[in-house]
């Protein structure tokens, strides 16, 4: 059982570490547990390229021709879904890669460059 001065420390520590508080820093930590970016609402992950997604977009737009606010939801989620799909394969092939170096004692007899 916790002392109500053990109570009170614990409760003014605990106001020391409320996390960001900015925009800029919730949005930073906002993307602390991305991996893969499969999942969750972040589409463009900090290394992807801002206005070839918007180019993405655009595209997906002129194809649809969204006439209502749903469907330019519908058409907004196919797009982003899409984009994530797109990024499957360089997915894969990371994964790979490290599987081959992790395991490469195993192969003694590959040529070292592909690796």
């Amino acid at each position: 059982m916790s002392t109500s001065a053990q109570i009170a420390a614990n409760q003014k520590n605990a106001q020391l570490s409320t996390g960001p508080t900015s925009e800029t820093g919730k949005a930073k930590s906002s993307l602390n547990a991305v991996k893969t970016g499969l999942t969750g609402r972040t589409v463009l992950l900090p290394g992807d390229d801002a206005a070839l997604y918007e180019s993405h977009v655009s595209q997906f737009v002129r194809r649809f021709e969204p006439a209502s606010e749903a469907e330019q939801n519908l058409v907004q989620s196919l797009a982003d879904t899409e984009w994530r799909l797109l990024r499957i394969p360089s997915l894969e092939m990371g994964i790979y890669a490290l599987g081959r170096l992790e395991f490469a004692e195993l192969f003694p007899n590959e040529d070292p460059s592909v690796r």
